[in-house]
C-alpha cells in the first residue's frame, strides 16, 4: 500500500525467530515454514490521555478586617483572563484572583462590636448544673449502716454537706438522717450525696464558654466587629486520565502479561495536536482517535503511549502450540503457549476427570 508505514516486525524476523525457537538452522527449513506458517498482527498497546480541564468560578469572600489582599492578583473579565500556559498537565493548580473594585470593608452582621450573645448559655452568663453529686467517699453505696440512707428519726429537712476533705476517712460519724451514732459515712453523713462542687446545690453554675459574661468573641470578624469582603475568581485546573483500552484482535491475556515488561516496547509521549507514530497499527491508530476528542473545559492533554510490534504464528506441525514472536531489544522473541484445541481437550479431560470423582464418592456414601 502506497505511503504506507513499513512494518516494524517484517515476515522475514518472525520466520527467522520461530526457525530459531524450533532449532531449524537450515535455510530451506525456513523457506518451508514460510509456506506453512499462519502469520497474524497482533500488536501490544498501552495508552492513557491526561487531560488539563480548567474550570473558573466566582464567590463572594469574608475575612475580618483588615485583610491584605495587595498580592492577590487583579482581574476585571474572568473568562479573558490569562492565568499563564500550562507547565504540568499532570499537576492540579488553583489561582485565586480579585475582581476589580469588588474590596470593602463593612461592618459584621453577625455580632455587636466584636462581641455576641454567647451560644452555651443563651445570654444568662449561667448554665445548669447538678445539684448534687456522688459522696466522694462512699460513692453512695453504703451512706450509713444504719438506714442506708434513707432516714428513720429525722422528720425535718436536713441540708446535704458540702464536699469537703475528711480526715480520718475511714471513721464512721452520726447519720444526720436517722440520728444513730458510728454508722455514717463521714463524707456525706448518711445522705450518700453531696453539694455539687462548682454551683455549691444551687443547680447552676457559671457559664465556662463565656465566663458569665453572657456574651463571646464572634467568630466571624474575630472580635474585631468588621469585615472585608470581596468577590473571588478562582481558576482551577485539574488533570484527568483516562486510559485507552487495547481494540482486537489482540493476544490472550496470559501473552499480554508477560510481555508487560519484555520486549522492546515503542515509547512516545506526545503533546497536544502532535501526530500519532506512523508505525501505530491502523485499529489502534483508531482507537487512540477516538479518545482524542476534545472535552468540557479541556484546554490541553498530553498522551503516553506503548506499543509492542507481535505476531500470532500458526504451524501445522505443532498443532498443540501457539508462538507469539514479538520484537526484542536485539532480535525477536518468542512466547509459547497451548493451542486452544488442547485447551480445549484439557478442560474436557479436567470435567471428566471431577465426574467420575463425584459419581465414586456417590457409590461409597
Amino acid at each position: 500500500m502506497t505511503g504506507a508505514a513499513p512494518d516494524p516486525l517484517s515476515d522475514d524476523e518472525i520466520l527467522a525467530a520461530v526457525a530459531a525457537y524450533l532449532r531449524l538452522p537450515d535455510p530451506s527449513d525456513r523457506l518451508r515454514l514460510a509456506g506453512a506458517a499462519r502469520i497474524a498482527r497482533q500488536p501490544l498497546l498501552a495508552c492513557t490521555v491526561t487531560r488539563c480541564v480548567e474550570s473558573r468560578t466566582e464567590s463572594e469572600q469574608t475575612r475580618p478586617a483588615p485583610h491584605d489582599l495587595s498580592d492577590v492578583p487583579v482581574y476585571g473579565d474572568l473568562g479573558t483572563y490569562d492565568p499563564g500556559p500550562v507547565k504540568d498537565v499532570h499537576r492540579h493548580t488553583t489561582v485565586h484572583l480579585v475582581h476589580d473594585g469588588s474590596a470593602r470593608e463593612t461592618g459584621c452582621t453577625k455580632c455587636s462590636h466584636g462581641r455576641r450573645q454567647c451560644a452555651n448559655c443563651g445570654g444568662r452568663g449561667r448554665q445548669p448544673c447538678p445539684a448534687l453529686q456522688p459522696c466522694a467517699l462512699c460513692r453512695g453505696a453504703r451512706p450509713c449502716t444504719a438506714c442506708e440512707g434513707k432516714g428513720t428519726g429525722r422528720r425535718a429537712a436536713v441540708r446535704p454537706r458540702a464536699a469537703r476533705k475528711v480526715k480520718q476517712p475511714d471513721v464512721r460519724t452520726g447519720c444526720d438522717l436517722c440520728g444513730e451514732q458510728g454508722t455514717a459515712c463521714p463524707g456525706c453523713g448518711g445522705r450518700g450525696r453531696t453539694l455539687h462542687e462548682e454551683c455549691g446545690g444551687s443547680g447552676e453554675a457559671e457559664c465556662r464558654t463565656c465566663r458569665g459574661n453572657g456574651t463571646e468573641e464572634c467568630g466571624v470578624c474575630e472580635g474585631r466587629g468588621r469585615l472585608t469582603v470581596w468577590t473571588r475568581g478562582t481558576i482551577e485546573r485539574t488533570p484527568v486520565t483516562e486510559t485507552v483500552g487495547p481494540p482486537p484482535p489482540h493476544p490472550p491475556w496470559l501473552v499480554r502479561r508477560r510481555l508487560r515488561n519484555r520486549g522492546a516496547w515503542r515509547t512516545h509521549v506526545l503533546g497536544d495536536g502532535d501526530a500519532l507514530p506512523e508505525e501505530l497499527a491502523e485499529h489502534h491508530r483508531r482507537a487512540v482517535r477516538e479518545r482524542l476528542v476534545r472535552r468540557k473545559g479541556e484546554i490541553t492533554r498530553e498522551v503516553s503511549l506503548r506499543h509492542l510490534p507481535l505476531a500470532r504464528v500458526e504451524l501445522h506441525e505443532l498443532p498443540g502450540k501457539v508462538l507469539h514472536v514479538y520484537a526484542g531489544h536485539t532480535e525477536p522473541g518468542v512466547v509459547a503457549l497451548p493451542s486452544r484445541r488442547v485447551v480445549t481437550r484439557l478442560s474436557a479431560a479436567a470435567a471428566g476427570c471431577a465426574a467420575v470423582v463425584v459419581l465414586l464418592l456417590a457409590t461409597l456414601r
